[in-house]
């Protein structure tokens, strides 16, 4: 059955489902309709990767993200994703998987998608971006007793014993690698000079002074990221910002 058969687009109660279905289930229901809606206007899968800002990147995800892939038979998909980031080691595990699985992937940013989902954004041939996207700076943090800190800072405090500092190092340094490698493989092909800029701009502290720090479309079109815009208007972006 055609997918905008499966569900009512209206808020009548279908005659084949009970009250309480249709309320606990709906939204899900209305969600797959919306996807639909937009592979058909697109031409391409979605895949979608939601999380609140309390849910890091963690290594369940990249097991979630191939069982997804698995009902996908294209190759070029577009992938829709918002995170707050999370652990460098299984960030690299996802986009290991994406290229293994696909040709290409086109990510979709509705929002915000920081710090470790700026690296997978990185990692596709193109970043759709609205008036409500943005990326980060992507220098690794770590949770202290104070909050927060970058690890690149705390690498360089004397106060910190020195196998903990090489630690720190170590992290700022593994998140730069992985940006580096997927840039000069990917949009930045041929770019050296472009990549290196790009990365101590965002791989440091010394470039946006926070690791919070909005990069919208404008600013990640002037580092030299291959990105598009939607305007507010476009069908696309009505049918994402549903």
């Amino acid at each position: 059955m055609e997918k905008e058969k499966c569900f009512p687009r209206t808020g009548s109660i279908p005659i084949s489902h009970s009250p309480k279905y249709w309320v606990k289930e709906k939204d899900r229901y209305l969600r797959q309709l919306l996807i639909h809606d937009i592979e058909t206007l697109t031409g391409r899968p979605l895949c979608v990767y939601f999380a609140q800002l309390d849910q890091a990147i963690n290594h369940t995800d990249p097991d979630d993200l191939s069982e997804i892939l698995a009902g996908i038979k294209a190759d070029e998909v577009d992938l829709f994703i918002q995170t707050p980031g999370g652990d460098v080691n299984a960030t690299e595990k996802l986009i290991s998987i994406l290229r293994q699985r696909l040709k290409s992937w086109r990510v979709i940013v509705p929002s915000w998608a920081k710090s470790a989902g700026t690296v997978i954004a990185l990692s596709a041939s193109e970043i759709v971006f609205g008036i409500n996207s943005e990326l980060g700076p992507i220098d690794p943090q770590i949770v202290t007793a104070s909050g927060p800190f970058p690890c690149e800072l705390l690498a360089n405090d004397p106060q910190i014993p020195q196998h903990q500092r090489q630690l720190y190092s170590l992290f700022s340094e593994r998140m730069k690698e992985l940006a580096r490698r997927l840039l000069e493989n990917g949009m930045m092909r041929g770019k050296k000079d472009k990549v290196d800029e790009l990365l101590a701009k965002i791989a440091s502290t010394n470039g946006y002074k926070s690791h919070g720090a909005v990069i919208d479309a404008a600013e990640a079109k002037l580092l030299g990221l291959v990105t598009a815009f939607l305007k507010p208007d476009e069908k696309l972006a009505t049918l994402l910002y549903v």
